[in-house]
């Protein structure tokens, strides 16, 4: 593309737009605003739900709003003090976080899909 553009006259006002867009470089996909070839789609008014109806910037805010919600903390998480003196009171190394089965939550290892 940038060599097509550079063998065009360079006063002309289309081609100066060109390479203007061309220097933007990639953009996020616009999509199809909801419109299939079977009529609008008003299933779902974020867009989410097809690909050709959302684009990058709402999928990483829908990504961004649910980002904390998946994942777990593992059950010694709030009592790392507790656990800490435990070892130094027993003369012990102590270990990065807790050891042995059950260290992450039962809802954390079961899948929601």
């Amino acid at each position: 593309e940038e060599i097509k553009l550079a063998l065009l006259p360079e006063d002309d006002e289309a081609v100066k737009e060109a390479k203007a867009k061309f220097e933007e470089g990639p953009q996020s996909s616009p999509g199809n605003k909801g419109r299939f070839a079977t009529g609008p789609s008003d299933f779902d008014p974020s867009g989410l739900r097809a690909s050709m109806s959302t684009n990058n910037e709402a999928v990483a805010q829908s990504l961004a709003e649910n980002m904390p919600d998946h994942l777990p903390m593992p059950d010694w998480w709030n009592k790392q003090e507790e656990l800490a003196a435990w070892y130094k009171e027993n003369n012990l190394p102590t270990p990065l976080g807790a050891i042995g089965y059950g260290t992450v939550p039962r809802e954390g290892r079961i899948a929601r899909w």
